[in-house]
């Protein structure tokens, strides 16, 4: 564990889907970044139609995780604070969706399975598998990832024409990586994917 004094705000980042997109009713979640498992240094604030509470907690990778529950829909603004400064990039602007948007019915059906998402390699090709059968698309799937500070990776996704998608990434750096799996604007279940590269 690190010590507070050497967390600096200006080098801490949120990533994940907490700081993009939410479900009414639904837990959001997003990590902080360069925290040193310092989880009681972060203050949370949001603007928007609901003021959910924020809980913190350290997972086992000693990544500090921030989650809420938006009980309304609309556009809300999340800032973070680490020592009373704002972090880096924030405010965030969240869209939360209405829980009985159609979208969240064909969504909700749409997997993802592999190591890939669960842990990943440096300079080695780490895959997963998209399967939208269940969810009869036509298209709309978006994969992004969202790289450690002075890292890469190449994604290539491949459509087996049956439904499923097979996706290779290769990072180039040790670290957190988030993959955002979206399908028409709206994540997965489960998605953001917080995957350790060793």
């Amino acid at each position: 564990m690190g010590r507070a004094d050497d967390v600096e705000p200006k080098k801490c980042t949120a990533v994940g889907g907490g700081v993009d997109q939410a479900v009414c009713g639904q837990k959001a979640q997003f990590a902080v970044t360069g925290m040193l498992q310092q989880a009681q240094l972060v203050n949370c604030t949001i603007e928007g139609p609901s003021q959910p509470s924020f809980t913190t907690d350290v997972d086992d990778n000693g990544e500090v995780l921030v989650s809420y529950t938006p009980q309304l829909p609309g556009d809300y603004k999340i800032s973070v604070h680490v020592k009373g400064k704002q972090i880096k990039n924030s405010p965030y602007k969240v869209t939360v969706v209405g829980d009985s948007d159609p979208k969240l019915k064909r969504v909700a059906l749409v997997t993802c399975q592999g190591k890939g998402i669960l842990t990943g390699k440096c300079n080695t090709q780490n895959e997963f598998i998209v399967d939208t059968r269940e969810a009869n698309l036509d298209g709309g799937l978006v994969i992004t990832i969202k790289n450690p500070e002075r890292a890469s990776s190449q994604l290539n996704i491949n459509d087996n024409n049956a439904g499923t998608h097979k996706v290779q990434w290769k990072p180039t750096c040790p670290g957190l990586y988030v993959i955002n799996v979206k399908v028409e604007g709206i994540h997965i279940p489960a998605s953001p994917y917080y995957v350790r590269v060793f």
